[in-house]
């Protein structure tokens, strides 16, 4: 299982860049009150959170993927990967459909889509949960 939790995070960062991408547009073209949504700060700050845990995922899954091919056990650094990535990939989903608004419930939009699988991320390969367990135990707890 840590070499499917040190993969899963490849996926994750890709869809999370995407989220990124979406709501970055829908920012910069969407108007509201007579001026782009971007321009307040509720969105903006939620769009650099985005980029925030797009890259601290990014830099983990990297870490996690060259430790798998380098070491023999990446428990840990799998299930550290895993537990950030999954969680910042439901919390940039939830975002994303914030920002979308109305359409962000749209089956006919992505990021509705998106938000309902990113909550299988948090449960698959092990849940969240179990990642702090193993992770705890790392610790000598």
């Amino acid at each position: 299982m840590d070499w499917e939790r040190a993969c899963l995070g490849a996926t994750h960062v890709g869809t999370m860049r995407r989220l990124l991408e979406e709501s970055i547009e829908q920012a910069r073209t969407r108007s509201q009150y007579g001026q782009v949504i971007g321009k307040f700060q509720g969105i903006s700050h939620k769009i650099a959170d985005m980029k925030v845990r797009l890259e601290a995922s990014r830099l983990l899954a990297y870490r996690a993927a060259s430790r798998l091919e380098k070491a023999r056990d990446v428990s840990l650094d799998a299930s550290i990967a895993k537990l950030f990535v999954s969680e910042s990939l439901v919390q940039s989903a939830l975002d994303s459909v914030q920002i979308l608004g109305g359409y962000g419930f749209m089956a006919d939009y992505d990021a509705e889509r998106v938000l309902r699988d990113s909550v299988g991320s948090r449960l698959y390969s092990g849940t969240s949960e179990i990642q702090r367990n193993i992770i705890a135990r790392w610790l000598g707890l």
